[in-house]
């Protein structure tokens, strides 16, 4: 063996020997005699090359046993929206290559971008799978479930709270009934997913159910006795949360409607009316997580000879407003705004309405908000003058405008007859926000002296940079009638989703509650029995839907 010479030039410390061979500088082989010696610079392209090829002659392959380079990869990336992790649970999501049948998991805690940790080898195809989360909410993969791994693109996942729905009634036996259910309405037809009986606690005249939603739970108010109202907690699977407390309990008084809203501040107001030697309209602030009392019972106004009925309380910004019925001693009809925070209410306005000598009746009041609008809907019996009821109007006024609008107006609705003495006629409403252009409101036809429920309808409403104004609103659809076959529906109300909005009603008749799909085309999109014919009755019943 020959030693290599003076003769080889050194560049960056490589020998490259050209007779058929390469060798490294601390290399020798035998069979290169006579080779010649010639340097290149390690920084060329040349030597580059053959350095960073991995397959290339005794440089190939260094540190890739395999022999080839590694396969490119590409994450799996995901998107989730409308989660609520309120109960602790994560939204768990499985992976599954389908090309290796490997998995992966991944557990999500809120709504966000996310990738599985291990990316996938560029071309597998693959699937994703939803496991366990909250319940009370629907969850799904809206699009890219399953796809190829470096082509599809991101996997959305969705998620919506599910409805919620209370109902009061009494039974034939006139035993009162509180029942609270859950309802997937994502899946076609819906699924009641919760059916809970509710311990009233004692014989009211009505139960008066009231639920509200605060972002994390329900509040679930009602009447145990006419003189008692009670509250309880439930989280977003309509699990109950603590006991059962009492917001407030008088002596000698029948409480008429129960409403109340939720303040983010950490707080309820719940108002009501009440009939005794002195009449008034009150609320009670209550703590929103433990129930607890906050001041004192505080009169919102009160009369000897004056009553009030049916309030309604919305918070808008950090005050709450209230609307009610008031009827004088000599039947002089109003309906009163006021608004409140934690001490003495202030009035906002009166609204009046008369035809010749009669003053009309203002009933039912329905408020709602969003953002700086405040919008009052209410109903209007209306006479000829003379004391005869002859129709019923649909009102309504944006942030206490000075002049209501009028959005409906019904003479005869299916039998309730008010010029041949069937008596007042009301359209009770209840409002809901669709979408950032339109309202949906339902209201029951009710002749009041026959104590009967005529018809379910729903009203498609416009608005225009965030008001009401005249001609808008749209043509009515109706229930009862065409869609479970009888003419005493009561009690309903109204809530949206993000794709559709759902009304709850009860049937004296068929003995059952419904959930109808309205949509703003005048089409009803489906009908569903939430709680199916009650052998023992469903008397007078009060549907409220979250």
């Amino acid at each position: 063996m020959k030693r290599f010479l003076n003769s080889n030039k050194a560049v960056n410390g490589f020998y490259l020997l050209i007779h058929g061979c390469f060798l490294l500088s601390f290399l020798l082989v035998q069979g290169c005699n006579n080779a010649k010696a010639i340097s290149i610079d390690a920084s060329s392209s040349a030597i580059g090359a053959l350095l960073s090829d991995g397959d290339f002659g005794i440089f190939g392959n260094l540190g890739n046993a395999g022999g080839t380079s590694p396969a490119a990869t590409s994450p799996v990336n995901i998107s989730l929206s409308g989660y609520l992790n309120i109960t602790s649970n994560d939204l768990n999501l499985t992976l599954t290559d389908s090309t290796d049948s490997t998995t992966q998991t991944l557990a999500l805690t809120a709504n966000g971008s996310y990738s599985f940790s291990t990316e996938l080898t560029s071309g597998d195809s693959y699937s994703i799978s939803l496991g366990s989360y909250t319940q009370g909410q629907a969850c799904s993969i809206s699009t890219n479930a399953s796809g190829t791994a470096g082509t599809t693109g991101t996997a959305t996942i969705v998620c919506e709270r599910q409805l919620a729905i209370a109902a009061g009634w009494k039974n034939n036996s006139g035993v009162p009934v509180l029942k609270l259910f859950g309802v997937n309405h994502a899946v076609n037809p819906y699924v009641v997913t919760k059916n809970l009986s509710v311990t009233v606690g004692g014989a009211p005249s009505s139960v008066d159910p009231e639920l509200v939603w605060t972002g994390s739970n329900y509040l679930l108010v009602w009447k145990s006795a006419d003189t008692t109202i009670k509250g309880q907690f439930y989280d977003i699977s309509l699990t109950a949360l603590g006991s059962t407390f009492t917001i407030y309990t008088g002596s000698g008084i029948t409480i008429g409607k129960v409403s109340a809203a939720y303040n983010p501040s950490g707080e309820f107001a719940v108002v009501w009316t009440e009939s005794a030697s002195t009449r008034a309209a009150k609320y009670q602030r209550i703590n929103a997580s433990t129930g607890a009392l906050l001041g004192t019972a505080t009169s919102i106004a009160s009369s000897t000879s004056n009553t009030y009925t049916s309030a309604d309380v919305i918070l808008s910004g950090s005050t709450y407003y209230t609307a009610f019925r008031q009827r004088t001693s000599g039947g002089a009809n109003s309906l009163l705004a006021y608004s409140f925070s934690t001490g003495a209410a202030t009035s906002v306005k009166t609204y009046t309405a008369t035809s010749g000598t009669d003053s009309l009746a203002l009933d039912y009041p329905s408020l709602f908000t969003q953002g700086t609008n405040i919008w009052l809907f209410y109903s209007q019996t209306n006479t000829d003058g003379s004391g005869n009821v002859n129709s019923a109007t649909l009102k309504s006024s944006n942030n206490f405008q000075v002049t209501p609008a009028t959005m409906r107006t019904e003479t005869n609705p299916y039998g309730c007859d008010p010029v041949n003495s069937s008596g007042d006629q009301y359209m009770i409403p209840s409002v809901a926000i669709a979408n950032s252009t339109n309202l949906l409101v339902s209201y029951d036809s009710f002749c009041a002296d026959m104590g009967v429920y005529n018809e379910v309808s729903n009203l498609p409403v416009t608005i225009t940079s965030g008001a009401i104004t005249s001609g808008a609103a749209g043509t009515p659809t109706d229930y009862s009638v065409s869609e479970i076959g009888t003419s005493s529906t009561m009690g309903s109300s109204i809530t949206c989703r993000t794709a559709a909005c759902f009304i709850s009603a009860g049937d004296e008749s068929s003995k059952a509650i419904y959930l109808f799909d309205p949509d703003f085309g005048g089409n009803i999109e489906g009908t569903s029995t939430i709680y199916p014919t009650d052998s023992n009755g469903i008397q007078t019943p009060v549907t409220v839907i979250q």
